[in-house]
Order: C-alpha cells, then sequence, then structure tokens
C-alpha cells in the first residue's frame, strides 16, 4: 500500500468514521470535511469510470427530490438568502453517495475507531453527568432547564445528537467484530445503556421516543441482536430509575418533563386560555403540544395555497407573517414548521411530500425484506446486521408520528443522510456477496 494511499485511508475512512466530532467541534470544520469528502470521491469515480455510483436508482430519487426543492424555491423567490440553501443543498445526498464509494474503494472498518468512539462516547457520559449533578461541565456550561445539554452549551441538541451517531457506533462494532451473537463485549454495551440514559437526562422527548423505536425496530429485524437488546433496555431502564434519584436537589426527575409534562401538554392542561380560538383535535387533545397544534394548522394553511410545488426552503417562515395566514392570537409562525412531513409539505408540496412518503414505504419494505433474510441464514452475517442497524436508523429519521428539527438545518441534514451511505454501501456489498 502506497503512501498516497496510506493517506486517503487515513483522512477519508477514518474522517468519516468521526465525522460526528467535526459536527461537535463546529459547522466549519464539518463543512469543510463534507465538501473534501464529495471532490474526493466525484474525482476518483470520473477518473476510474465507475459511474454505477450514480447510474442507480436511488441516485435518481434524490436527484428528483433535490430538483423539486429547488424548482420550488426558485419559483417562490423571496430572496438570494432564501434561494443559496436550496442551490447548496445537492451536497447533502452527495454526501451520503461520498460515503458509499469510500466505504467501498477501502472496505476497511477497524477496531480503532470503536476505541475512539468508546473514549468520545465516554466524554460525553461523563461531562453530562457532571453537568447534571454539580450544575456545570468541564467548560462551565450550565445546567439549563433541567436539561443536560454537555458541550452543546445553549443547544439542547444533546439527545438527538447521540441518537443519530449511535447506530454508527453498533455498525463498526459489527464489521469490526468486536459484537458478534456468540462475542458480547460487557463494557461496550454498558457504553451504550450510559448512552441511552443521557438521552434521557437531556430531556429531549422526541428523541427518547425514537430511541425506543429504534431498539424496538431492531429487535424486530434482527434475531441475532435481541439479547444483547434486552441487556441494553434492561440496564438502560435500571439507570434512569437509580440515577435520578441520587441527586440531592430540588430540581425535579427527568421523568417529570418526560412524562407529566408531555401529558399536560397533550391534553393542553395549563393552556386553557387558547381554548376559545385553538380547536383541540376532537376537542380532546392537542397534537402534542399548544404550539405544534399551531405550527401544523399553520402549515396547512399555507399549504392549500401553494398545493402542487410548494413555498420553497424557507417559504414557511416567510409567509407565517403574512396578514393572510396569520393565525388568531398570532399562533404558529416559526422558523419551521416542527415536523417533516409537515415541513416538506410546505417546502416541497404534494411533489415532494409524495416523495419522502414513498421513502417511508420502500425503507418499511426493506425492513421486512431484511427480516427475511436474517432469518433464512444460519450463520451471523455482519454485513446484513449492519445493514439492519442502517435500514432502522434511516426508518427513526423518516417516522412521521414526532416533532422533529428543521430538515433543511445543515447539522440535521447531514446526520438524516449520514447513515444513508453506510446503508448503500452494505445493501451492494451484500448484493455482490450473493451474485459472486
Amino acid at each position: 500500500m502506497n503512501s498516497e494511499t496510506n493517506l486517503s485511508n487515513f483522512f477519508f475512512i477514518y474522517g468519516i468514521a468521526i465525522f460526528p466530532l467535526a459536527l461537535l467541534i463546529g459547522p466549519l470544520i464539518a463543512e469543510l470535511f463534507l465538501i473534501s469528502v464529495i471532490t474526493y470521491s466525484l474525482f476518483f469515480i470520473i477518473k476510474e469510470d465507475q459511474l454505477e455510483f450514480f447510474r442507480n436508482k436511488y441516485f435518481l430519487f434524490f436527484g428528483i427530490f433535490y430538483l423539486s426543492l429547488l424548482f420550488s424555491t426558485v419559483l417562490n423567490f423571496y430572496n438570494l438568502n432564501n434561494t443559496i440553501p436550496a442551490i447548496f443543498y445537492l451536497r447533502v445526498p452527495l454526501f451520503a453517495f461520498s460515503i458509499w464509494f469510500i466505504l467501498d474503494k477501502f472496505n476497511y472498518f477497524d477496531k480503532k475507531i470503536v476505541i475512539f468512539y468508546s473514549v468520545f462516547f465516554s466524554i460525553i457520559i461523563f461531562d453530562s453527568l457532571l453537568q447534571y449533578y454539580y450544575g456545570k461541565n468541564i467548560m462551565g456550561f450550565e445546567f439549563m432547564s433541567d436539561r443536560v445539554s454537555s458541550f452543546f452549551g445553549k443547544e439542547l441538541i444533546l439527545g438527538g445528537f447521540i441518537l443519530r451517531i449511535l447506530p454508527i457506533f453498533l455498525i463498526y462494532l459489527i464489521m469490526s467484530e468486536t459484537l458478534t451473537e456468540t462475542k458480547n463485549n460487557l463494557f461496550v454495551i454498558i457504553l451504550i445503556s450510559f448512552s441511552c440514559f443521557i438521552i434521557y437526562l437531556s430531556g429531549e422527548r422526541t428523541s427518547f421516543g425514537l430511541l425506543i423505536l429504534f431498539f424496538f425496530t431492531l429487535f424486530f429485524i434482527s434475531k441475532n441482536l435481541r439479547k444483547i437488546i434486552i441487556f441494553i433496555m434492561i440496564s438502560f431502564f435500571s439507570l434512569s430509575i437509580i440515577l435520578p434519584n441520587l441527586k440531592s436537589s430540588d430540581q425535579p426527575n427527568p421523568s417529570v418533563r418526560m412524562f407529566n409534562k408531555s401529558y399536560n401538554q397533550f391534553l393542553g392542561i395549563g393552556e386553557e386560555q387558547y381554548e376559545k380560538h385553538k380547536k383541540k383535535l376532537f376537542n380532546k387533545v392537542y397534537v402534542f403540544s399548544h404550539d405544534h397544534h399551531g405550527h401544523y394548522l399553520l402549515s396547512y394553511k399555507i399549504f392549500k395555497d401553494h398545493m402542487i410545488f410548494g413555498t420553497g426552503i424557507k417559504g414557511f417562515r416567510y409567509l407565517c407573517r403574512e396578514k393572510i395566514y396569520i393565525l388568531e392570537n398570532n399562533d404558529g409562525c416559526s422558523t419551521h414548521p416542527h415536523n417533516t412531513y409537515f415541513q416538506i409539505l410546505v417546502s416541497n408540496g404534494l411533489i415532494g411530500f409524495s416523495l419522502l412518503v414513498f421513502a417511508l414505504l420502500f425503507v418499511i419494505r426493506e425492513i421486512f425484506v431484511c427480516r427475511k433474510k436474517i432469518n433464512s441464514l444460519k450463520e451471523f452475517d455482519k454485513f446484513e446486521i449492519s445493514k439492519a442497524i442502517a435500514i432502522a436508523a434511516i426508518f427513526v429519521n423518516l417516522w412521521p408520528l414526532v416533532p422533529s428539527g428543521n430538515f433543511f438545518n445543515n447539522w440535521l441534514s447531514i446526520l438524516y443522510f449520514y447513515p444513508i451511505g453506510f446503508y448503500l454501501y452494505l445493501k451492494f456489498k451484500n448484493e455482490k456477496k450473493t451474485t459472486s
């Protein structure tokens, strides 16, 4: 292996593996690496005439989705600042295909990456627990609003961050054979259990719900991981019951926000002053909360005037202030609708929304196909098991029945597409194995 290959190996293979660290450090570092990966991949795909990475139904699908987004944004031109994000959004799906190319080119899953993730998660867990029990983390960020944020400070996104990098860690554990059906690493399992507990401590109810959905989906797909999942869930729930009760303070248990507050928001308890102008669903409950209910009502109101092509990538935040759309008491207006499906419905219209629903149905189909394949195998197939993890991660990102962040936010979009690159690599790798 020559020095050029070694350098590429180190920079791109390890870079893709530890990419979440770049997101944690800052958007500039992550963006520079993303552009480097795309440039490198495009260069070698063209140079080595490996256009099969683009001549497939997946690239066609994402191409159509991108064009629908670009068209709707240009059609509803508000200003240049609103248009530029749509033009450059193509880099996000291209990042997924670049991950696929690099994984295929090097086919490298080193145990050093597992060590990195173990250290990475250990530091976040320690820092989060420090912030929870003593009020400040290593960097001096304070425990705010009864929620742990660790290195993210005022940005309360710790739970979502861990949720979306945990599947990648699992993939590397399986591919490096650190975890198998007969070989269970107790330290790693405990580490994953504590990571789940930190999601609980973060107070991010959506992330907590999606975490349960992720493990439930993985439990359904893969018979080989069920014992490990059961152990993780038992450990996680034990930690969630015991550790918060060790804190000697008047601050409420995370369960108060996770369950009590959610229950009150669904029923509108404490929001009775809004009921005169905000009709509940079935006259009994709000969709998630009074505020979310307003976002969705306003989204539907805007959508009715832009049904086919939508309003463009930032159309919601621009139009929700228009007099013809303002709800009574000025409810619902925000930077985005706080639900991926409502956001795509408003931004891309029925065309983009149809593509998103198609993607969800495709992933559900893949869940059953993968389950059938795994059940038919007599041996532990690390490629098929890893593909199952990637599918479960994508399914969680596409789950419609939860509030969500801004789909077009750089940080969130990149994490949504991150597991897709691994899925594409594992899917085509398995197909090559079957035909060879």
